[in-house]
């Protein structure tokens, strides 16, 4: 049982609905059935159902009203209108009979001539009820407020009494209205229509709020106001909470960020220094070993014009020199020629311990 309350707009589509029965991708409309969907109570649509009643003198609601009329949709499980052996669209006809018998009865003695209109829908995938409910109340003449000028006062009170035995027009208003008026009326229309299909084996359903909470509907709009305008000045208290501890974790990161950046710019600045100065030492030591081996070659030189004059002294003289002195020179050439491989090992620096290990 699903109860809202609407305005003319909603009374035109729900016509429009009653008229138009095509697929339209809402309603799993079988058109071959059509034919047996029925008007159980008032005319053929809710819009004619409401022209009756302005036609037989009731008074319209107010231009203020809103939404003053009750649209219901009744129906029951499938599983309660079926045979095992029944699928979509089928339905035990007995069964269907009892329900809609009950369910009217129901309907004429909850809401008496405020019912307005009754569908029965067969061709959609379960039966289910439309109906229109007008609520009314019988309006009097309004009582005067004060004697009208020059009135004397026997001929107002005589405007008293005529306002309050006066006749009385049936008049739409849902505020007005006693049975509509009360905050529950919906959950207590439900359990209402449970209390009289429950020998048929019908469940009450869901009222869409969770156990032993209050229904929605038992709050005043003040209370309402509120309650939401103190879980909204809480939550912002939360995010202007969670926004400051966000706020002061950007801030550390910030540090953190600019900190260790400060910290590899100087490690950054410390390789590079290191670097010029294991450059400027590989020169250095590539222009030693290129004088070196400058001055090799001259020594090379001079040694071989030596052994040279050496050797021309002793074969004119005809003077044998002692092996040591022969043994000298050779020594001496040796240590020369062996400068370079010497030099080779220093003009490639290897790294030290200084290099930072992080970079």
């Amino acid at each position: 049982m699903t109860t809202r309350y609407v305005g003319a707009s909603e009374i035109g589509q729900m016509t429009n609905h009653e008229r138009n029965r095509t697929p339209d991708g809402f309603s799993a409309i079988d058109e071959t059935r059509t034919h047996l969907n029925k008007i159980l109570h008032g005319p053929a649509t809710q819009h004619l159902a409401l022209k009756k009643l302005w036609d037989s003198g009731v008074r319209r609601p107010t231009a203020q009203a809103e939404r003053p009329y009750v649209q219901t949709v009744i129906s029951a499980s499938p599983n309660f209108f079926r045979d095992e052996s029944q699928g979509v669209g089928e339905w035990n006809e007995a069964r269907l009979k009892k329900w809609i018998e009950v369910t009217m009865a129901w309907l004429r003695k909850e809401y008496g001539p405020d019912l307005a209109h009754v569908a029965l829908h067969l061709d959609e995938d379960t039966p289910h009820l439309h109906i229109l409910i007008v609520p009314t109340y019988e309006r009097r003449p309004r009582r005067p407020g004060k004697p009208a000028k020059n009135e004397t006062l026997p001929e107002f009170d005589a405007r008293i009494f005529a306002a309050q035995t006066g006749k009385t027009t049936r008049t739409v208003s849902r505020s007005s209205n006693k049975y509509w008026s009360k905050i529950s009326v919906r959950r207590d229309a439900r359990k209402s229509y449970h209390a009289a299909v429950e020998h048929l084996g019908i469940g009450y359903g869901r009222d869409f709020v969770a156990a032993g909470q209050p229904s929605p509907q038992n709050k005043t709009t003040a209370k309402w106001v509120r309650e939401e305008a103190a879980r909204v000045a809480e939550d912002r208290a939360h995010f202007s909470s969670d926004r400051a501890a966000l706020d002061a974790e950007i801030v550390e990161a910030d540090e953190y960020r600019l900190k260790h950046r400060g910290e590899a710019e100087k490690i950054k600045a410390h390789q590079q220094r290191k670097s010029s100065m294991l450059a400027r030492e590989k020169l250095a030591l590539e222009q030693m070993r290129t004088k070196i081996e400058r001055d090799r070659d001259t020594i090379q030189s001079a040694m071989r014009a030596l052994q040279g004059v050496i050797d021309a002294v002793g074969t004119t003289l005809d003077v044998r020199w002692p092996d040591g002195m022969t043994a000298m020179v050779d020594k001496i050439e040796l240590l020369i020629t062996s400068l370079p491989d010497q030099t080779r090992s220093v003009s490639e620096p290897q790294g030290d311990g200084d290099s930072d290990p992080r970079m």
